[in-house]
């Protein structure tokens, strides 16, 4: 009772100060002054940039490329974003909500290579010997379906004159129109739908990739270790193509695998010193089948490796020492198709680790790390090997699955426990998580770093983390996750990405928006029993609502309306933000200064800061059984800590 009241004065006072600021905002909006001076573009590097990911960033300024670039000015937007592509800022605009969101643009600069010396590439790529300018779009002439190229893709090419735009296309193709008839040209971008799209052919590869390792299980001839044979010995002495059989016992060797043989244990436990690897493989079509693996060197680097300072490439030159060099349970090398499969590994260190190791699948392995996450290391540390890691269970240690440039992985139905992160993609585009069970991590269940671009989440369960879902980077689709009790249940630091059909239930935050732009698509959500449905500290008014349909909310009230409710509901917004919450709510969310200040803030860029909205809220959820499920678990714990249920 005397939580409710306090929140009660909470919410008078709320109103209160609505009241006082809709009478200060009501004077206040048609008195600003408005500056008519156009603005100067800005240094690239200052501005919010979309449209290519770190990685192609890195490469084309690695390979000094010259990538077409845009920057707008915003009506109703503090700050300038940048796109990489005239054709991706295209696309961008022309998206719904964009302008309710952002305002018009004010001005569009794009690049201007007129007066330099532009060249392609083999690759179609462009090159300049000059600095490349700016220009108005509105005075620009852009030559479309030329030769020209940037790591995403086709691209348009701008110039401030005519005569340049028409040398560029004598000797590259194309067409020349102007700002006008761009804008009305699709482009063959890719986005978040295209993610989502392809998630099913992606799962498909997989499937591939596990099926054309299975045969490595059948090889003929099988040669036993036997009498005083070492395990090693018999490898040494196994023709290509064959099995070497490990029958039950301990056998204390290190062993290294330089043939494309298959190693089959049963009830065989393989031990090392406790120092370096336990198994070394240096062959394509390596199978290792049903062995136990301890003994594990503690190394979770090189200790050799001398630790650089500065700029990214001494970074990177840092993971790859610290990351990619430590001791594990079965290390592979410079090594195509290796099947892990049905092992367990008890290590400090690493239990699978990966590097320069494509098409790699590892299957139905568990892995017992540390206890303490901060003294162990990855489950499976993979560096520049796409595969697959399935059906496997992590327990302990820093990360379960650690990618680092490997593209195109798929890591589906794992279990993952206490670990620093369950998942922990780095560098790593063009992947997907699916159906993971994760519990108890110290940081984050599932998290995406370094701004990577097209990765997929998908049917994931999340649950007793920091935060549940946390990832970064672009044009990536996070969708039919189950996310409960976390801090932090999802962010949506990941910018021009889709977030839908995500159970977000009973968490301190459910979403918490992570990122300055407002580019994402955050539809068709149960958003439940949170403690604060949405965190939004930073960035403009954000519209959860696409195609005339937002999200589920509990707290959200209205008449219904073709599955919708006839009112906007906004988690952010103090009064109805807590209507989930305490009794009385409603009633104060329906007086006059609270439903004023509620409209004012859609239509004032002062109020829009750390806004969420959603104008057409769902009128039923979108996964209910779900919903019931974990009502009653919720139930039933309450019932067993003696709550009472009436």
């Amino acid at each position: 009772m005397t939580d409710l009241l306090y929140r009660g004065r909470e919410l008078t006072l709320a109103v209160l100060v609505v009241v006082c600021l809709v009478g200060i905002i009501a004077v206040g909006v048609f008195a600003a002054d408005v500056d008519d001076a156009t603005p100067a573009p800005e240094p690239f590097d200052s501005v919010t940039t979309l449209g290519l990911s770190q990685e192609d960033l890195r490469d084309a300024e690695h390979d000094e490329l010259s990538v077409p670039r845009v920057q707008v000015f915003y009506s109703q937007y503090e700050y300038v974003i940048g796109y990489y592509g005239v054709e991706q800022a295209v696309t961008t605009l022309d998206q719904p909500e964009h302008e309710q969101q952002f305002g018009y643009p004010l001005v569009v600069y794009v690049s201007n290579y007129a007066g330099t010396t532009t060249e392609l590439t083999d690759e179609g790529y462009l090159t300049t010997e000059t600095s490349v300018g700016w220009v108005d779009a509105s005075d620009a002439y852009f030559v479309v379906g030329s030769e020209a190229r940037t790591p995403a893709g086709d691209t348009v090419v701008p110039f401030s004159s005519d005569a340049a735009a028409t040398e560029f296309v004598d000797e590259h193709g194309g067409e020349i129109v102007d700002w006008t008839e761009l804008r009305t040209r699709s482009f063959d971008v890719d986005t978040a739908d295209t993610v989502r799209d392809r998630v099913a052919e992606q799962r498909s590869q997989a499937d591939g990739r596990v099926t054309a390792v299975e045969p490595l299980l059948d090889r003929e001839p099988v040669r036993t270790v036997e009498g005083d044979e070492t395990v090693q010995g018999t490898i040494d002495a196994a023709p290509a193509g064959s099995t070497v059989e490990i029958p039950p016992g301990t056998y204390r060797e290190t062993l290294r695998i330089d043939e494309p043989i298959t190693l089959r244990g049963e009830n065989a436990t393989l031990r090392g010193d406790g120092e370096g690897n336990v198994i070394e493989v240096r062959a394509d079509d390596v199978a290792i089948e049903g062995v136990h693996v301890d003994g594990v060197g503690n190394q979770t680097r090189d200790p050799d490796a001398v630790t650089e300072t500065g700029d990214e490439a001494d970074w990177d030159a840092n993971i790859e020492s610290g990351y990619g060099h430590g001791d594990a349970g079965i290390h592979v090398v410079d090594a195509t198709g290796v099947y892990v499969t049905n092992v367990s590994i008890e290590t400090p260190a690493n239990g699978v680790l990966l590097r320069d190791a494509p098409d790699a699948v590892v299957d139905d392995i568990t892995v017992d790390g540390s206890e303490e996450w901060r003294d162990g290391f990855m489950g499976v540390m993979s560096m520049r090997s796409p595969g697959v890691v399935q059906n496997s269970t992590f327990d302990g240690g820093r990360d379960g699955v650690y990618l680092h440039r490997s593209p195109e992985t798929v890591i589906r139905d794992n279990e993952f426990h206490d670990n620093r992160f369950g998942v922990h993609l780095m560098h790593t585009s063009d992947s997907v998580i699916a159906d993971n069970h994760a519990r108890g991590q110290e940081l984050a269940g599932l998290t995406i770093m370094t701004n990577p671009t097209h990765n997929a989440i998908v049917g994931n369960d999340v649950r007793e983390a920091a935060h549940g879902i946390l990832p970064a980077g672009s044009q990536s689709y996070i969708a039919d996750n189950v996310v409960v009790d976390n801090g932090h249940g999802i962010t949506t630091s990941a910018d021009q990405s889709l977030y839908e059909e995500n159970v977000v239930y009973d968490n301190g935050v459910g979403f918490r928006t992570g990122s300055i732009l407002a580019s994402n698509r955050v539809v068709h959500n149960d958003i439940v029993a949170n403690d604060q449905h949405v965190d939004a500290n930073i960035g403009p008014l954000r519209i959860w609502t696409f195609d005339g349909q937002g999200n589920y909310w509990d707290g959200a009230y209205g008449a219904e309306s073709g599955g919708v409710l006839d009112r906007s509901y906004s988690p952010t917004d103090p009064v109805q933000g807590q209507l989930h919450q305490t009794d009385g709510t409603l009633t104060l969310a329906e007086s006059p200064a609270a439903r004023g200040l509620s409209e004012l803030r859609g239509t004032t860029p002062g109020l829009r800061s750390g806004s969420v909205v959603d104008t057409a809220p769902l009128a039923e959820p979108v996964n209910p059984d779900r919903l019931a499920e974990l009502d009653g678990a919720q139930r039933s714990e309450y019932d067993e800590d003696g709550g009472d249920t009436s």
